[in-house]
Order: structure tokens, then C-alpha cells, then sequence
């Protein structure tokens, strides 16, 4: 069967962009047809945000991502025009204490099923269980071999994602066309360490840095959750992504965990020397499962007298516990691809691909990926939007 789309322009992959993609084309009039694997529309976006979909954050900058060259779509799609353009949609949206910026019902199903309604009120045609097998442009006309048949349209969109989580790796679909695909890593996952013991759950607000063969690449404040056998939480995710990024070899990589960020060093030895039980010197300070790990490390005076110094050594290991980190989370636990598409092929200013006229490559299948915290769904709407500008 050969489904001919005219003039229409073809999306592949019917997630966060390319939802996105064919909701704003067909508003302006464009015929569009999304192509999808899965059997509906949107489904990872149901997992964004611990169920809650952070659509984007209100102080996302440049730096958040891996790479400067997305600067220019980001400058002009900006996290309070993805505010807006939801608004319009019919969202109403509401920020956090850090930034974060979620449905106000703080439901993913909320920002999926608005996305729906306008996509289907739009026009746009669907075809979801639709396995791409094959790309080719002859010149004039993109040809889509599917498991639903042949597509043909002037203009071609890929928005496939990636296989974190759930999905497939569709690169090659591109790279065969001429574009080249940077080193696979996943991204925003826990990070691997057996060197926690007992605090499975257990959660704590600290600052803590990440190592790799010496050089400390980040460092920021969050929450942790420690689990059997890996850091987790928002903040472990975030650093996830200096590691995920990293191309050299890596010969060691470590994490510094400072529990008590709000107190210097003096500060809290100077408080367990005058308040702590010497028994038990950690307990009013922290969990008593991580009070256990930090005990384990600290080579001190074993007697049962509080010293200074054994106060000093104490507040030592509470401030600079180091974990050694022997890997990332398996691709089923990352939320973010590091890798993909290489943007030295696309021009980051209209998302075209430099070597197949009329090829748009947006989202998570190109070799653009953020911090925790909105950047990944900010990038999602906004690249989504440029190429938009540039096929209406």
C-alpha cells in the first residue's frame, strides 16, 4: 500500500516533539502525518517528571546542555514563550521552588491529554504501531518505507527519541543518509556504587561534586536518595550527566558528599564537640544509617571521650564523604540519551539537516541532552518550534 502525502510534511516518532512538531505545523495549515512505533501517541511522557511532566524551568540556560550550539534556539524559545505556547494550548502551568515548571494539576496525563485533544481537533493524520524500516530522498520527494506501507512528503521530520527508558535507537535510519552519530551514554540515572551500605530509602539534603580521574567537573545542592548499590534522586541524576558526557577513558570516578552543606566545617565540629552523645555522635546530625557509613570511614580516637579532635575528624567525614562510582544505571533506568545525531550535520538555528535538504532532526535524536530539571522536555518544544519557523 503507498500512502501518498503530497505536499504534506512527514513526522517520525510521536513523542514530546514530534507531538509538538505536527500540533503547530497543522495550526498553521500544513498537512501532517506523524508516524509512530509505539500504539499511542506520547506514552513516555507519561514517566516525565516522577509522573508529573516538568515541562521546562523558568532559569534553563545554555550551560544546562552539552553543547553551546544549542544557544540560539534556546535564546529564542525561551522558557516563558514554552509557558505561553502551553497556556494557549489550554495548560495552566505552575512553578516550584527550584525553577521546575509542571502542569498544575502536577499531571503528566494533564499536559499528554491536551496534547491530544488540539492534535486530534488539528487535522494531523496519525498512524501509530508503524515501524520505519527505511528512509530515502530522491531528489524531490522523502520516501518512508513502513510496516503500514510507503509514505512520500516534500519534507521530512525526525523525532524518534532514543531507546532510554523504553523505545528504540533509530540513528540509523539517518545515518545512512550521511549524518554521523556520536558515542552512545544514558543520562539522568543512577549512578552505580556499592560502597553505601544500609541506607536503602533513605533520603538527605546535601552538596555534593562529582570526579573523574581527578578533575571535579560539577557540584550543586539537592536531595539524595541512597539506594542498595547507587546513588539516586534528582541530585545523583543531575550529576549523572557530567559522567554520561564524558568521552575520554575513565580510570576513576568519585562523588564528594558533604551532609551538613549549611554548616562549615568549624561550625560542625564545633557543635558535635559541645552537644553530641560520644556513644552515638552523629545521630542528632544525620540518619542514623548514613551516621553508621560516615562512623565506618572516620580513623579516630576510639574512646570514649570527646575530644576536639576527634570532633574535627567527625565533622571531616560528615563533610567530604567520598563514593566511589563504578558506572551508570542501564539505559532501562535513564530518563536522557548523551549521544545521537551529531549537530555539526544539522544547522542548530532551523534544525535542517546541512546534507539532505528538507530533513529536520529534532528532540532526543539529535546529540543534544540537559540537565535534570526541565531542560530535556525544553529542549523537546523548543527545537520542535524552530523547525516550525522555518517550514511555515
Amino acid at each position: 500500500m503507498e500512502k501518498f502525502c503530497g505536499e504534506k510534511i512527514l513526522i517520525i516518532g510521536g513523542g514530546a516533539s514530534g507531538m509538538f512538531c505536527a500540533l503547530k505545523l497543522a495550526a498553521h495549515g500544513k498537512s501532517v502525518t506523524i508516524l509512530e512505533l509505539s500504539d499511542r501517541l506520547g506514552k513516555k511522557l507519561l514517566a516525565t517528571g516522577n509522573g508529573k511532566c516538568n515541562l521546562t524551568n523558568v532559569d534553563i540556560t545554555v550551560a544546562d546542555y552539552n553543547s553551546p550550539s544549542v544557544g540560539g534556539v534556546i535564546g529564542r524559545f525561551s522558557p516563558k514563550r514554552i509557558i505561553e505556547e502551553f497556556a494557549s494550548l489550554g495548560l495552566l502551568t505552575r512553578v516550584d521552588s527550584e525553577g521546575r515548571v509542571y502542569p498544575y494539576s502536577e499531571s503528566a496525563a494533564a499536559a499528554l491529554n491536551v496534547l491530544l485533544q488540539r492534535l486530534n481537533a488539528s487535522g494531523a493524520e496519525v498512524v501509530c504501531s508503524c515501524e520505519v524500516t527505511d528512509i530515502n530522498y530522491d531528489g524531490k520527494k522523502w520516501r518512508v518505507e513502513s510496516t503500514c506501507g510507503e509514505f512520500v512528503a516534500d519534507k521530512l521530520v525526525f523525532a524518534t527519541g532514543s531507546d532510554a527508558t523504553s523505545g528504540r535507537n533509530s540513528h540509523s535510519l539517518i545515518s545512512k543518509l550521511g549524518h554521523s552519530v556520536t558515542p552512545l551514554r544514558y543520562g539522568i540515572c543512577p549512578l552505580k556504587s556499592n560502597q553505601i551500605k544500609g541506607a536503602n530509602g533513605v533520603r538527605a539534603k546535601v552538596y555534593a561534586s562529582i570526579a573523574i580521574n581527578g578533575e571535579t567537573l560539577m557540584g550543586e545542592r539537592g536531595e539524595m536518595l541512597f539506594k542498595d548499590n547507587a546513588l539516586s534522586g534528582m541530585l545523583a541524576f543531575r550529576l549523572s550527566s557530567a559522567l554520561a558526557r564524558f568521552r575520554e577513558e575513565i580510570k576513576e570516578c568519585e562523588v564528594a558528599i558533604d551532609f551538613a552543606p549549611d554548616l562549615t566545617l568549624d561550625e560542625l565540629a564545633r557543635f558535635i564537640f559541645d552537644y553530641s552523645d560520644v556513644y552515638r555522635p552523629l545521630d542528632g546530625i544525620l540518619h542514623k544509617a548514613l551516621a553508621a557509613n560516615v562512623l565506618s570511614r572516620v580513623p579516630m580516637d576510639r574512646s570514649l571521650i570527646m575530644s576536639r579532635k576527634k570532633a574535627m575528624d567527625l565533622a571531616k567525614g560528615c563533610k567530604n564523604f567520598k563514593v566511589e562510582i563504578t558506572g551508570l544505571a542501564g539505559k532501562s533506568s535513564a530518563q536522557v540519551l548523551c549521544g545521537g545525531i551529531s549537530t555539526d550535520g544539522i544547522d542548530m538555528d532551523t534544525m535542517q539537516s546541512k546534507i539532505c535538504k528538507g530533513l529536520y532532526i529534532i528532540g532526543e535524536a539529535a546529540d543534544v541532552d540537559g540537565l535534570c530539571g526541565g531542560c530535556n522536555l525544553h529542549w523537546a518544544w523548543a527545537s520542535a518550534l524552530a523547525c516550525c519557523e522555518d517550514l511555515i
